[in-house]
């Protein structure tokens, strides 16, 4: 058993790996597309677009990233002028970062740009043609849980909230 339960972690752990680097590719193209310096910056100008007024904090909490790396990133998102800070009243210490009308654009052009930029797109289209939406859908599902369990649900409840707060989104919901 144990011998079935190492061979299954490596290939897990492979499988995982070998879809990333994929992503990773994809991610950075996605980010040069939006004349970003990095998939980091597009992932962090996505989380500030669908929360707006977002803690530095909060976005290092949620990519498991270090609030330094953040901070240098909304640094240079501001200097392309794609973000605006405002520290708290109460507390100077707590910085909110929000989204200028540029910035909201780039991420407005990047959601469009996605399926032709993520060969995950087409990935999971084929996974759908050869089994199900359904399987498609436990997938997620699945991913989800993983997710979950390694991290705890607060840390990646986020990544489908987010979708839904994106503002193009509350708009066609209401």
């Amino acid at each position: 058993m144990k011998d079935t339960a190492v061979r299954q972690v490596h290939e897990a752990l492979n499988t995982l790996r070998a879809i990333n680097v994929v992503n990773k590719d994809d991610w950075e193209r996605a980010a040069k597309a939006a004349n970003l310096d990095s998939s980091v910056q597009l992932n962090i100008l996505w989380i500030i677009c669908c929360y707006e007024g977002v803690r530095v904090t909060q976005i290092a909490d949620w990519t498991f990233w270090h609030p330094s790396s953040i901070v240098i990133h909304i640094k240079k998102l501001m200097e392309k002028q794609l973000v605006s800070i405002e520290k708290s009243d109460i507390d100077g210490r707590v910085v909110h970062v929000y989204p200028t009308s540029a910035g909201r654009e780039v991420i407005e052009k990047s959601r469009k740009n996605t399926p032709s930029l993520f060969r995950l797109t087409e990935a999971l289209e084929k996974l759908k043609e050869r089994y199900s939406v359904v399987v498609v859908e436990l997938f997620f599902e699945c991913m989800l849980f993983l997710a979950q369990t390694l991290h705890g649900e607060d840390k990646v409840k986020w990544i489908q909230e987010g979708e839904e707060r994106f503002p193009e989104n509350q708009s066609s919901a209401g």
